[in-house]
């Protein structure tokens, strides 16, 4: 068996099992880490795991130890494989907005100086998406159809699958003002080379409020997996739908790792950008 695939199996066999918290858990992560050849250690420190190399720090164990366990570097091959971006090129001061940033693993996919806005209601992990990409602008809302609401949010923070559509198993419920994508990229004030959209099924409420701008933005890519709702329903029809209404067209689709995802292109800058 390949090192990656025993790597894999191994972190799937620990994520159903109990988890230990503090340095006990940072005792097994980096041993596993060592036993691997990674050089990805984490430390914990102030209720927070931090990942030494890379000033990283995430909190929810879970999340942690299946996103890092492989190391950063391999998370943002996952990432940009996933949502379909391999083969666009990149260049400093593009602008990127990632929306369901969670920690902002997003961030890492890009080796160029870009500019990016990431989004993410939860607090906690807000909290760490801030310290994870410095000085780039962060919002602590929820993106939907309109801004300035105030709503329901449904925290499922350990897997990263809180969600503003009510959910199966909904650790606590809080109360979160909204924005829209409009109301982004009018206070960014500039043009958009990718938006990611991963909204644990709110992803058609994040598109509708991409009304004025739409012209603005050059790809987008989405999540369009069956966590919709408490019946997990999958968000493709409606999100493509949204992108041909928006003049958008689909350029591809994966299964990457259980995650759907579609990529589109604004037909409006159908040239090499």
């Amino acid at each position: 068996m390949k090192p990656l695939n025993f790597r894999n199996n191994l972190k799937n066999l620990i994520l159903k099992l109990p988890i230990p918290s503090g340095n006990i858990f940072c005792f097994l992560f980096n041993l596993i880490t060592f036993f691997f050849k990674g050089s990805d250690f984490i430390s914990y420190q102030d209720n927070y795991y931090h990942i030494k190399k890379k000033n990283w720090k995430f909190y929810y164990k879970k999340q942690g130890a299946y996103a890092y366990l492989a190391g950063l570097e391999k998370r943002s091959e996952d990432l940009k494989k996933a949502y379909l971006i391999e083969n666009i090129n990149f260049y400093d001061n593009d602008l990127i907005i990632d929306c369901g940033a969670n920690n902002g693993d997003f961030y890492l996919c890009f080796k160029k100086k870009i500019k990016y806005v990431g989004i993410e209601p939860s607090p906690i992990v807000y909290e760490t998406l801030k310290h994870n990409v410095g000085k780039q602008i962060t919002y602590n809302k929820a993106l939907w159809k309109s801004s300035d609401e105030i709503l329901d949010f449904y925290l499922k923070d350990e897997g990263g699958d809180s969600s503003i559509i009510p959910i199966k198993d909904c650790k606590k419920k809080i109360s979160i003002s909204t924005i829209t994508l409009d109301q982004i990229i009018e206070n960014i004030n500039s043009h958009v080379k990718l938006i990611k959209i991963e909204a644990e099924g709110s992803e058609p409420e994040v598109l509708e409020g991409l009304r004025l701008y739409s012209e603005k933005v050059s790809y987008i890519t989405i999540d369009v997996s069956f966590e919709r709702g408490e019946d997990s329903k999958s968000t493709l029809i409606e999100c493509s739908n949204l992108l041909f209404e928006k003049n958008f067209r689909l350029l591809n689709f994966a299964i990457h790792k259980s995650r759907l995802t579609i990529i589109a292109k604004n037909k409006l800058k159908d040239k090499n950008i």
